[in-house]
């Protein structure tokens, strides 16, 4: 099956804003898909109750699994160095053909040396659209993304993709709770 992970950035022991409209917007497009959304906590060191808390949080967004990584080097601003191990050890292990980060904080340093890894597309500034172009043809993703600096939107339809795409998306209003509160969770170690 296939697999998306949609990074998600914690802030004062919560979800933030944009990381729930990624994820959000990872459950729509899985359910578009059949894919499986797998949301990423990388976290300083956290007790059990607030892992509990968050991992609620987070299933209740619309993550099917959780994947989790805690300790004392992922306790900083995220960085390549400290958090690209990590990131390239979980693609490495679901090959996701979508990788989403909310736009702004973790986004533009983690996702292009991500990409890089991959082998993928990198789309900053990307906003993700389903839609059907006539009656008689399926549904398409869509993933709207700003052009360079000209600041020109294009447009690329992302089953026609052939490798991954790691993008930052742009954060809107997220739905209400869309999944479960008991998501399965997975502690992950460290990458040495």
């Amino acid at each position: 099956m296939a697999s998306i992970i949609a990074y998600i950035e914690i802030l004062d022991a919560a979800m933030t804003a944009p990381s729930r409209f990624a994820l959000a917007e990872a459950r729509r497009v899985a359910d578009d898909l059949g894919a499986t959304v797998y949301a990423l906590l990388a976290l300083g060191p956290t007790t059990p109750d607030e892992l509990a808390a968050l991992a609620g949080e987070v299933g209740t967004a619309g993550a099917d699994r959780i994947l989790c990584c805690s300790g004392d080097a992922l306790a900083g601003p995220p960085s390549n160095a400290t958090h690209g191990p990590l990131l390239a050890s979980v693609a490495e292990r679901l090959k996701p053909l979508l990788v989403l980060f909310p736009e702004g904080g973790a986004g533009p340093k983690l996702g292009p040396p991500l990409a890089d890894r991959m082998n993928a597309a990198f789309l900053g500034s990307s906003a993700l659209a389903i839609q059907a172009t006539t009656d008689l043809e399926p549904a398409q993703l869509l993933v709207r993304c700003q052009d360079g600096d000209r600041g020109e939107e294009r447009v690329v339809r992302l089953r026609e993709i052939e490798k991954p795409v790691v993008a930052t998306l742009r954060a809107g209003t997220a739905p209400p709770a869309l999944g479960e509160p008991a998501s399965e969770m997975e502690m992950l170690s460290y990458p040495v």
